[in-house]
């Protein structure tokens, strides 16, 4: 396995993995070239690290070698370390493009980046509440000694949210946190709603898309309706699924419904 940021995965736990990736989120800058998607991507970033952060409350990361498995034996906990390792290889891969992009930058290229206070006043405030909470989950930090770097194309930035959203999915479904997740979901979700009125919906709805992973509530199907992943016909790639929640699904008499996954095999559509 790959040593990012100098990180030797046999010598560190997992807490210290977990608090390396948590830390990672601020260094990411981004160039000009994102315009408007700035604001989404702030926020999008945002909701990621919160999202991991809330995995790691629940199943008290610092304090529980085990991961709220008592009866799990000592080795149990490897793999959740090794999708740790794999999102700091994720950055640090965009670290490694960045550095490229400059060395090979000529006069005429724009290397600028935004700053924070390129945010609109609403955002920004949004960002210091999502930011602020995630902090107090993460124990620790600062064991990264890196400095920023900017990510200048948008398949990179994409590549790296995708990546680390399949993730954190996989951590979610090989170490399920305890119930009282939701309560900490509910919490999380609260400061977008509470967010001031002039933050944008579609920013709110992306950024609740983010916190919660694929939720379907109070959904009512009376004819044939597929909401979620899916793909197949000639699908490439990598994915291993996204967590999903359902509460309040009605799919009525003689309807059929699709509500996540599928990837490469027959499409929903297909029949």
């Amino acid at each position: 396995m790959a040593e990012p940021f100098g990180i030797v995965a046999g010598a560190v736990g997992i807490a210290a993995a977990f608090s390396a990736c948590v830390d990672c989120f601020d260094y990411v800058q981004q160039a000009p070239p994102f315009g408007r998607d700035f604001q989404t991507n702030v926020l999008t970033l945002d909701c990621a690290r919160l999202r991991l952060t809330r995995w790691g409350e629940a199943v008290n990361v610092y304090g529980d070698p085990k991961l709220g498995r008592p009866a799990a034996p000592a080795g149990d906990v490897q793999p959740a370390k090794e999708i740790l390792i794999h999102i700091l290889e994720l950055f640090s891969k965009t670290n490694e493009l960045s550095k490229n992009y400059k060395r090979n930058a000529t006069s005429d290229d724009n290397l600028s980046v935004y700053k924070l206070d390129d945010l609109d006043a609403a955002v920004l405030a949004l960002h210091g509440k999502l930011k602020d909470r995630a902090n107090r989950r993460q124990k620790t930090g600062g064991i990264l000694k890196i400095t920023n770097w900017a990510i200048y194309g948008k398949e990179e930035f994409k590549e790296l949210v995708d990546g680390i959203l399949v993730l954190i999915d996989n951590l979610e479904k090989l170490y399920p946190p305890p119930q009282h997740q939701e309560r900490l979901l509910e919490e999380d979700l609260k400061i977008v709603d509470e967010s001031e009125e002039t933050v944008d919906d579609s920013l709110k709805s992306i950024a609740k898309a983010v916190l919660g992973g694929h939720r379907y509530t109070n959904v009512d199907i009376q004819g044939k309706a597929q909401t979620g992943d899916s793909f197949a016909q000639g699908w490439q790639g990598q994915m291993a699924g996204g967590s999903h929640t359902f509460d309040g699904v009605v799919v009525g008499p003689n309807a059929k419904a699709q509500l996540g996954n599928t990837f490469g095999q027959k499409g929903f559509w297909d029949d």
